[in-house]
């Protein structure tokens, strides 16, 4: 596998973008966005991420622009003043996500001290977010809100007594431990520890929690205890998380959300998305094996597979280019690769080595990535090597329809419900489908 850095201008949806989504996700949440006419104009043109093959859904009421003036920076205390009244039209509100990034920052907003303030006012928790806040690893990806909102929700998990000490079973008598612990090797002082079940919180697959729930259901089945997910139905939903938790991310792109949850004492596992056949049985197991439960999920992956085949030999050989800015091009071109499709490029805006270690192991040597690609390097390479289908950031997708290729947006996937052994299928079903018609069109026009 080779990893090139190009150190170009990427195209990708700003963050801003997925305020919709969010609001429509947790109905119990208002987000109000303080920030200049350019981030309000942008809410209004970016509807939230449609699930495949219907038409997007309405902007959501619970959307709100709070206008600043860069020629009247607000004073102290007018932003939560301003959110105080957005949420005074609205009942049965769980919560308040005042976002505010780089214009409010430059216009001196404390979104912090704002959100406090609010909160006093309100009775409600008010979370600050900065959708525009800088990562580790340099660059954008379009689903940094949705990052920066779960490590927000977070610390309104209940900490919960979510880690005890292991239950014991003493012998009969202090002094003897009976004729059975004579059998099985036991001295009449010693005790029997019986393993400690863990509980694990799931994160992520903010916009398919039907997704989630799927994997939620896989681990259950192997006698994994699933405390709850993060995001949940709303906010007084959400499982405990805090010492003795386990937490796992489903998508690959929760950096924030992680490192937030290891700062309540939760301990995250680093392992494959559970996305396409392998990487699900490998989450699943590995998530098992460090909540306490013993799990083998070899039989069940070669057994999805099998039902597989039928798609994987449409797949098989197409060539595929991914342009995406979602963060989960890596995990879906690592399940293609499998399926027997021929992975020309990753385009990845940002890549974080650190969160992504066991994908890019797990990618191939045969798979190119390239970080921080050039939108205009992108569109020669894919004139070139004229690729079957290219899953393209919404910016690049007219471009290269107009110029004659097959593509699939990226946000079609956030909705598509990618996680576990379900959304292998739904994938690559999605694909098929997609291929099958290019080709029927083809056959018509050339008739």
């Amino acid at each position: 596998m080779t990893i090139l850095n190009e150190s170009g201008v990427p195209d990708v949806l700003p963050p801003l973008g997925a305020a919709g989504g969010l609001a429509e996700r947790l109905p119990g949440l208002l987000v109000v966005v303080a920030g200049t006419r350019s981030e309000a104009h942008l809410l209004r043109c970016v509807p939230p991420p449609p699930a495949p093959g219907t038409f997007p859904p309405p902007r959501s009421p619970r959307v709100l622009s709070l206008l600043l003036d860069p020629e009247d920076p607000p004073e102290q205390g007018r932003v939560a003043s301003g959110t105080v009244e957005a949420a005074a039209g609205f009942r049965g509100l769980e919560a308040v996500l005042l976002v505010a990034g780089r214009s409010a920052r430059r216009l001196g907003v404390d979104a912090g001290f704002e959100a406090r303030l609010a909160a006093r006012r309100l009775e409600l928790p008010v979370l600050a977010v900065d959708p525009d806040e800088p990562y580790p690893a340099p660059g954008v990806l379009a689903t940094d809100l949705e990052d920066r909102t779960l490590a927000e929700l977070l610390g309104l998990c209940p900490e919960g007594a979510s880690g005890v000490p292991a239950p014991r079973e003493e012998g009969a008598a202090k002094g003897g431990g009976g004729l059975l612990a004579g059998l099985l090797g036991r001295t009449g002082g010693e005790e029997r520890r019986v393993p400690l079940r863990r509980p694990v919180a799931l994160l992520g697959a903010v916009h398919s929690p039907g997704s989630g729930r799927e994997v939620a259901s896989e681990l259950a089945r192997d006698g994994v205890e699933v405390a709850g997910t993060v995001p949940a139905g709303g906010v007084w939903e959400l499982p405990p998380v805090g010492e003795g938790t386990l937490v796992a991310a489903l998508d690959p792109n929760l950096g924030a959300a992680l490192e937030a949850a290891e700062r309540r004492g939760a301990e995250a596992i680093r392992t494959l998305c559970p996305i396409g056949v392998d990487g699900t049985a490998r989450f699943i197991q590995e998530v098992a094996g460090v909540a306490g439960s013993t799990a083998s999920e070899l039989g069940r992956a070669r057994a999805v597979w099998q039902e597989l085949q039928p798609l994987r030999n449409r797949i098989r050989g197409k060539r595929i280019f991914f342009a995406g800015d979602t963060g989960l091009e890596v995990p879906l071109a690592r399940f293609l690769a499998d399926a027997g499709a021929v992975v020309l490029e990753v385009g990845v805006p940002r890549l974080d080595r650190r969160l992504l270690s066991e994908e890019l192991r797990a990618l191939g040597p045969d798979v190119d990535v390239v970080e921080s690609p050039d939108w205009r390097g992108q569109l020669e390479r894919i004139e070139r090597s004229r690729p079957d289908l290219v899953v393209a950031s919404p910016g690049l997708y007219a471009a290269l329809v107009a110029r004659g290729q097959l593509c699939r947006c990226s946000r079609d996937f956030l909705r598509l419900g990618v996680h576990g052994y379900g959304g292998a299928r739904r994938v690559l079903e999605f694909l098929v489908r997609a291929l099958d018609r290019a080709e029927a069109l083809d056959s018509a026009t050339n008739l």
